[in-house]
């Protein structure tokens, strides 16, 4: 019976602690949650190497609509391929600015009405019977 009432250096009863350890092992103590969360579309494609841009947020100034901001995502992948192809800029930000300001230049210069004039969104055009002809 004494081997049962031994204590251990911190007053605890020996075998109580052999107890409580052969139960733990047991029932493997607590467990904890294993809830895996899927994937993100930017986490899949920098895990298999691919780049990936995406817009998340888009804000228009309702006094002033030529006015607002695209907010984008981006790994290092959508980066290195940017420079690949000659877009420059002294950190990750730069370099997508830089791309993005390419790109809605060019849009904005593709044959659209924008293209033809930055100041008329639709063209008119009186013709010499009097009749107007919007394009």
């Amino acid at each position: 019976m004494e081997k049962y009432s031994t204590l251990d250096k911190f007053g605890k009863n020996v075998y109580n602690n052999i107890m409580l350890d052969k139960m733990k092992s047991m029932f493997g103590g607590k467990k904890k949650n294993t809830i895996q969360t899927p994937l993100t579309e930017k986490e899949i494609a920098t895990k298999e190497g691919k780049p990936y841009v995406k817009v998340l947020d888009t804000n228009v100034d309702a006094n002033n609509p030529k006015m607002g901001y695209f907010e984008l995502d981006w790994n290092s992948y959508f980066v290195t391929n940017l420079k690949e192809h000659g877009f420059s800029g002294n950190t990750d930000e730069e370099v997508v600015d830089h791309w993005f300001s390419v790109l809605c230049n060019t849009i904005a210069t593709e044959d659209t009405p924008m293209g033809r004039s930055t100041e008329e969104i639709v063209k008119r055009t009186v013709r010499e019977d009097g009749k107007t002809e919007i394009s």
